[in-house]
């Protein structure tokens, strides 16, 4: 059977079990097995014999407390068998990186789990401190070599171990548990589950992941095992439902006291990563471009001012934020620093550009937490002592981010790498102190810690070059409100009040209305909640949906501007003119000036076919808003609708005079066909085609919708179709 026909296969058995379709799932299941091993077609028969009986207890009005774990452990036992066949087919001639690895490792005799382990402790051993004083033998270097390449070993190892054996287990929780092995190597041990477990759900797997968070909640290890863990919850979310899986859950609920918080804090980090795509575009097409404009201004300052090149003095001279405030830069800066602040990944697309190391081509680089030992820290220090611990030392970046700056500096003249790192200036160096002296904080130590391990994975995913082999879990929003086990972790007010804002203060709407909607089940009827529940429908492009909120909002406030305004603003949208104009009234009551407020009650006013009413808001919006042109379009086209000719002509004047669109040359030819000038008309009419692309059917609709209007002043209603074709003729 070829590979793609056995994915296209797996992936219908799966839409099978999500639909609760077991026997049509067990169907295929069947002929997806058949003509393999007789074990396979064994399991099957034994799986749907299984189902069968428990079919007919349920037939027979048996209630069978313990059916949803047999109904559970059906289904994973299918996606197991699904998965072995997969795995098999691929095995022999994939091309993946997965694959290829996997035959690697197979053709290493002797070579387990545990036996790499065991090497790996006696290269530690060998090339401890102690040993290499002592030894006459042996070059620091290439030990470190080795000790880097038997820590890829592992990772590759386990990376393509699949279902993990009980002896590869209990290898692992020794490694984890050990005193003696290092730190960054723990750390890398989970990146090494975590990818695993993405490839091919493994119950043990995640077992282990959830072991080590609760066997030290607060160490860097445990911190990023909950978080590959979680990762691997949501995108196994219909495969663990078994009842040890749960089990174990439910205790680590019950036993450690941080879980809660730990899981809350994690889904944080995941909706945050949302957010690095929205930054990047926000780097690329605002604040580079934007820089790239100012250097030959700011070029100039710098000759023109000073002979000394010194980037802090830009915040202290007037003239040169004087450059940035008009830019708009100063804005866009604020803001992404308020983005970092909040845990935003800003450094993304800047370091995206320097992953082109061939140390990027090995995936356990990518999850190789930086530590000063590493041959591309101490390649990369060079004369300048301090290097690692400054880079170290940052808190604002991740780790594969960390290892970009040690390989850039590695690869550069002495003169520029001391330029660089003098960039990491006293002034940085003490933002860094703070930042490190606030992570003394037990909780904001955890939240860094998995904030920049969600960084290294999605960095992984969106940047590794041969990403397209993996299926990135980044792809959609990682909810773990999905994820059933999970439930009870965001069914408080308190969870799910912060997690809701959270979405609602990032844009995504959707998701925040849906916990605005369980929200509202727990606590007394608010008025600010239903009107975030109204902001989210609006948002989303549910109008009925919105203003049925904002008027339940109402009911609690009625004093809301804020409220009123959207009222009015749902009802416009809606069609209904008239409730909108009530609404807008009441708003005025309160604020007159409001000119916002009082363009759109002309809107109404037009809308419901008072041009009259119309003109007189447009004329208070001008007289109050002198600098502003927004009513000038307004006022110019009322006037020609009650029959003010030449009031019309005099702003359409001052409109095509300033910026004049399409829509203004049309209707200045309106004016001149009113007033008997048809050349002038045609012209004009020409001109407003030419400023709309050239879209001729477009100007034959607005004129075929203006001919009331034309008409009324005096036109005689069989021209228009003549100017039109006499136009046409014009322009071929």
């Amino acid at each position: 059977m070829a590979n793609n026909t056995i994915t296209d296969r797996r992936d219908l058995i799966a839409r099978y079990i999500e639909q609760a379709r077991l026997r049509d799932a067990l169907r295929e299941l069947r002929i997806m097995v058949s003509g393999l091993h007789w074990s396979l077609q064994e399991e099957v028969n034994n799986i749907e014999d299984s189902y069968r009986m428990m079919l007919r207890y349920a037939a027979d009005g048996v209630d069978d407390p313990g059916r949803r774990q047999v109904y559970d452990r059906i289904v994973s036992r299918m996606y197991g068998i699904i998965d072995r066949v997969t795995r098999e087919h691929c095995k022999a001639d994939s091309s993946t990186l997965y694959f290829n690895t996997l035959r690697y490792e197979h053709l290493q005799p002797g070579d387990t789990i545990p036996s790499l382990f065991a090497q790996y402790v006696k290269l530690q051993d060998d090339n401890s401190p102690l040993n290499l004083i002592t030894s006459s033998s042996g070059d620091s270097k290439s030990s470190r070599r080795e000790i880097e390449e038997m820590e890829r070993r592992l990772f590759n190892r386990i990376w393509v171990t699949y279902p993990l054996s009980s002896d590869d287990t209990l290898a692992l929780t020794d490694a984890v548990s050990s005193q003696t092995l290092p730190q960054y190597f723990k750390e890398l041990l989970v990146s090494a589950l975590l990818m695993g477990l993405l490839a091919y759900y493994d119950e043990r797997r995640l077992a282990l992941l959830l072991d080590i968070y609760a066997s030290d909640p607060s160490n860097a290890v445990a911190i990023k095992a909950i978080c590959a863990a979680l990762m691997a919850m949501y995108i196994h979310r219909t495969r663990i439902g078994s009842g040890t899986l749960t089990g174990k859950i439910e205790c680590l609920k019950e036993t450690v006291p941080t879980w809660h918080k730990d899981v809350r804090m994690v889904f944080m980090q995941f909706i945050r990563a949302r957010d690095t795509e929205r930054i990047n575009r926000k780097m690329r097409d605002e604040v580079i471009p934007t820089m790239m404009k100012l250097r030959p201004d700011i070029y100039k300052k710098f000759h023109e001012d000073t002979p000394v090149v010194d980037l802090s003095e830009m915040e202290e001279n007037p003239e040169w934020q004087e450059l940035l405030d008009k830019s708009g830069l100063t804005d866009k800066m604020k803001e992404l620093s308020k983005m970092q602040e909040d845990g935003g990944d800003v450094f993304m697309s800047t370091f995206a550009h320097l992953k082109h190391y061939p140390f990027f081509s090995d995936i356990a680089n990518w999850f190789m937490p930086f530590h000063l030992d590493h041959s591309v820290v101490t390649g990369a220090a060079g004369a300048a002592a301090m290097t690692g611990e400054i880079i170290a030392a940052s808190p604002f970046l991740c780790d594969g981010d960390k290892y970009s700056i040690a390989l850039s500096l590695s690869s550069i003249p002495e003169q520029q790498r001391q330029f660089m790192m003098s960039q990491f200036n006293a002034q940085n160096l003490n933002a860094a102190e703070i930042r490190n002296t606030e992570l003394l904080a037990d909780e904001s130590r955890r939240e860094n810690i998995a904030n920049k391990y969600v960084q290294d994975i999605y960095r992984f995913f969106k940047l590794f070059r041969r990403k397209g082999e993996f299926a990135d879990p980044f792809d959609t929003p990682l909810n773990m409100l999905q994820v059933a086990p999970l439930l009870d972790d965001f069914s408080d007010e308190e969870t799910l009040t912060l997690v809701s804002e959270f979405y609602f203060k990032r844009g995504y709407y959707a998701d925040a209305f849906d916990l605005f909607s369980r929200l509202s089940e727990l606590i007394p009827p608010s008025a600010q909640l239903f009107q975030k529940m109204g902001y989210c429908r609006q948002q989303e492009g549910d109008i009925a949906g919105a203003l049925k909120y904002y008027e339940q909002s109402e009911l609690l406030n009625a004093q809301s501007l804020w409220t009123l305004k959207r009222i009015a603003s749902c009802y416009k949208m809606l069609g209904k003119p008239r409730h909108a104009l009530e609404y807008f009234r009441r708003v005025a009551e309160q604020k007159p000036d409001d000119l916002s407020v009082v363009m759109n009650m002309g809107h109404c006013h037009m809308e419901l076919g008072n041009p009259d009413k119309a003109l007189k808001c447009y004329f208070k919006v001008e007289f109050l808003d002198e600098k502003s042109s927004r009513a000038l379009r307004p006022i110019a086209w009322c006037s020609l609708l009650t029959g003010n000719i030449e009031q019309s002509r005099r702003y359409y004047t001052r409109i095509l005079n300033e910026t004049p669109a399409s829509g203004d040359y049309l209707n200045m030819g309106h004016l001149e066909l009113v007033s008997g000038n048809v050349r002038d008309a045609i012209n004009l009419y020409k001109l407003s085609i030419e400023n709309d692309r050239g879209d001729s059917e477009a100007f034959i609709k607005s004129m075929r919708a203006d001919t009331p209007v034309l008409v009324k002043n005096g036109v005689d209603a069989s021209t228009v179709p003549l100017v039109i074709d006499a136009l046409l003729y014009q322009i071929g």
